[in-house]
């Protein structure tokens, strides 16, 4: 394997790739991303009872996404216990309700991040005053965040100030609708992903590359149960495009668990007002994603978990989607369907290695 690979597998993807889509029997990891490359058909009439979210956000401007905005499921807001959809007015009590809410996204999808804005608004309108946790920011950032905070009221000059410009995240201002609401309701912001360094040092060492103590802080050295530590192996294997080296694999796993143990703690620490995450779909998943940790930092406290997932031509109803996250049903408690943003196959890259 080239030191360029090796490079490029020391820690969960900045673009991570949670579910892998199979389509005519040929696997190809996606963010719930069609592997086709064909033109996208027109999206048959809307499902009977549906009851629209508003969309586009805020029913002002188009949706950003250019790919079957038509679709039957775009707009929609899904309630997957009750398996119904329901209005975004019937989302804001249980907001109101959790004192932890995660909104998991598809990083490069703009429309995520302004769902996620008009969300978290909703959430700071009610009075509350969260912590609004990044998956972008790292937790050893929290002094430059600080700093920025303590004396500066322009979200648009924090990307700047805080070198997101030098990461591979998506360009600041397709996060800045999200920063534009914590600064305007003076929400504190917090690093809540665990350094690069001790990332890549898990992914290649696994519990030998941190010190002890370390990984008894993040819970690393008590294992998943078999099922979630199971799905959450094959995502990676899928994610990669069957180009991850199997010997990589639990160890990248332990990485992955580190962040979501991470953005946990990062969560609890909130006081009365709660805290609202920023992450991949994959973070916001109940069944092993950050939810699970938080289940061991703040026992019984309410959690909502509510994810923004593209679209798939061929696929009507809100149920089928559950096939990409490898569940019976959808892992979450809401999730609010989108126009994709792209149709282009996520393992060329690797098939040109």
């Amino acid at each position: 394997m080239s030191e360029e690979m090796m490079g490029s597998l020391d820690a969960t993807p900045r673009f991570p790739l949670p579910r892998a889509r199979r389509l005519a029997g040929a696997a190809c990891a996606a963010t719930l991303l069609a592997c086709s490359a064909s033109p996208p058909a027109r999206a048959p009439a809307a499902p009977s009872g549906a009851a629209p979210a508003e969309a586009p956000p805020g029913g002002a401007e188009p949706w950003r996404s250019a790919l079957d905005r038509e679709h039957a499921l775009v707009g929609k807001l899904w309630d997957v216990k009750a398996g119904a959809f329901v209005d975004i007015a019937a989302l804001s009590p249980r907001l109101a309700a959790a004192r932890f809410v995660l909104l998991g996204e598809r990083h490069d999808n703009p429309d995520h991040h302004r769902l996620q804005a008009r969300v978290l608004e909703q959430v700071a309108a009610g009075g509350r005053r969260p912590r609004v946790v990044f998956e972008m920011l790292e937790a050893q950032q929290q002094p430059a965040i600080a700093g920025y905070t303590a004396t500066r009221r322009d979200p648009a000059g924090f990307g700047a100030w805080i070198g997101w410009e030098r990461t591979s995240w998506p360009p600041y201002p397709e996060y800045l609708p999200i920063f534009d609401v914590a600064f305007r309701f003076g929400l504190p912001i917090v690093g809540g992903n665990v350094a690069q360094e001790e990332a890549r040092a898990l992914a290649r060492q696994g519990l030998q590359g941190i010190p002890p103590e370390r990984a008894a802080a993040l819970r690393l050295e008590q294992p998943l149960p078999a099922a979630e530590q199971a799905s959450l192996e094959q995502e990676l294997r899928d994610s990669h495009c069957g180009h991850l080296p199997e010997r990589l694999i639990p160890t990248m796993a332990l990485a992955q668990r580190a962040r979501d143990a991470q953005l946990a703690q990062a969560m609890a620490r909130a006081e009365a007002g709660g805290a609202v995450l920023i992450a991949g779909a994959g973070h916001a998943r109940r069944d092993r994603g950050v939810p699970y940790w938080l289940s061991l930092e703040a026992p019984g406290a309410e959690v909502l978990s509510l994810a923004f997932v593209q679209v798939q031509r061929g696929a009507q109803e809100p149920t089928e989607y559950a096939a990409h996250f490898s569940t019976a049903t959808l892992p979450f408690d809401f999730v609010w369907f989108t126009p994709r943003v792209s149709d282009g196959d996520p393992c060329a890259a690797f098939r040109a290695r």
